[in-house]
């Protein structure tokens, strides 16, 4: 169970979330909070309801909350942009979301759930918002071979190569939603990810993983660690029909 060390009614009464469309999203609309150079990927509404719910109460349930985040996109980036950001005092050593939760605890998780933007529903048919929700599942599934090839790896890794898969195409994500970013169409989807991954602060073995380069690895279990996240995004790619937001398979 997940204590509150300051209980706070503000975040107990706070607003509803935005919604956010593919294409509606531009950076002057970030929260002020959202202090980045990059604004954050929305999140899934249905995971949002819930974990609104769950971070309500004072004594919230731990293992519920880990497993919400950890399973939607926008959710995992900005839980890691605010637990390894400047803007809070001695971030976490270990790459765990279990222990991101704890590290940030109820007043500052109702914070980025208020202000976290929902992937909205347009008129039937819309085919980027059918991409948008094609990449979320991508993604878990991504995410899910990838700690499933880390079996025999320590539990660090088996964490940090679940994250990285989930994270592995987050360069298309710009594109996708219709960010207006300078340069996108001079960068590849590796290295647009990797420049937003920086732009949040992300520990370096994420930023080295997403920028999908071996050479440029610092490390050993770095460059292990790309190999597996490779490998797991060509099973999910071969595991699914050809779409809009999986068109290309693993680099």
């Amino acid at each position: 169970m997940l204590a509150e060390s300051n209980p706070s009614e503000s975040y107990l009464k706070a607003e509803p979330s935005a919604e956010c469309s593919p294409g509606r999203f531009r950076r002057s609309e970030t929260e002020a909070w959202q202090n980045t150079e990059f604004p954050f990927p929305p999140a899934m509404p249905g995971t949002v309801a819930f974990l609104e719910l769950l971070v309500a109460s004072n004594v919230a349930d731990l293992e519920a909350i880990t497993a919400l985040i950890r399973d939607d996109v926008g959710l995992t980036v900005q839980l890691l942009a605010l637990a390894f950001g400047e803007a809070w005092q001695g971030p976490p050593s270990r790459l765990r979301v279990e222990e991101l939760v704890v590290h940030l605890g109820l007043e500052k998780l109702r914070l980025m759930v208020a202000g976290t933007r929902v992937l909205s529903s347009p008129p039937a048919g819309d085919r980027a918002f059918r991409a948008c929700k094609e990449f979320w599942i991508r993604s878990r599934r991504t995410a899910r071979t990838a700690e499933a090839l880390a079996a025999g790896t320590s539990a660090a890794d088996r964490e940090t190569a679940y994250i990285a898969g989930l994270l592995c195409r987050i360069g298309m994500l710009p594109a996708l939603l219709g960010w207006e970013v300078p340069g996108i169409a001079s960068l590849t989807p590796a290295e647009m990810g990797s420049h937003m991954l920086q732009a949040w602060n992300f520990p370096p073995v994420l930023v080295e993983i997403i920028r999908g380069d071996e050479q440029a690895c610092t490390s050993v279990r770095t460059r292990r660690l790309l190999r597996l996240i490779r490998a797991a995004d060509r099973q999910a790619f071969a595991a699914e029909p050809v779409t809009v937001a999986t068109r290309t398979p693993a680099r």
